[in-house]
């Protein structure tokens, strides 16, 4: 079967749309790295996320919109969406998205405040109360001992007591 050039002109297209998701998707994983230690592992690794989740949503695409059919045209398209995204929109997109991810931040850390407080008022609280129940504990068993203690050195005195007068 043969694609017209109205079928080709669209999966040109819908390739570039493809190539411009996958730029975004790259900004994401630059912000992700953004927030992570700067160790080769992680990066490693989130490079390694990004190129799997690339090739697969190519495959995916060629499989569904092309029909399995692998066409020069459709890199082409990808690459083009990707490189006039980055040239175009990539530095737009990322400082947005930088400012989202700070106000979701301050969001939650607004909305996440009140429940550490209150968790750390709980947490004293028990600490004190615990604090208390030990010194307490400690106070009766140091109690109980002085007056076994005693128990058993008065009931000595009173058996010595009851050796003389007998």
């Amino acid at each position: 079967m043969v694609n017209s050039v109205s079928a080709q002109t669209a999966q040109f297209l819908y390739s570039a749309i493809l190539g411009i998701s996958l730029g975004v998707l790259f900004d994401i994983t630059r912000l992700v790295r953004s927030y992570m230690p700067k160790k080769r592992v992680a990066t490693a690794l989130l490079d390694l996320l990004f190129w799997c989740v690339a090739i697969i949503s190519l495959l995916a695409f060629i499989l569904t919109v092309c029909e399995g059919k692998m066409r020069w045209y459709v890199l082409v398209g990808a690459f083009c969406g990707c490189f006039v995204y980055m040239a175009a929109l990539s530095e737009i997109v990322y400082k947005v998205l930088f400012s989202l991810v700070a106000v979701v931040r301050k969001a939650l850390f607004l909305i996440m405040r009140p429940v550490y407080l209150l968790l750390r008022c709980i947490w004293r609280g028990t600490k004190k109360a615990g604090r208390s129940a030990e010194k307490s504990i400690i106070e009766k068993t140091k109690k109980h001992v002085k007056k076994r203690k005693a128990d058993k050195n008065g009931g000595k005195k009173a058996k010595k007591k009851q050796e003389l007068v007998s």
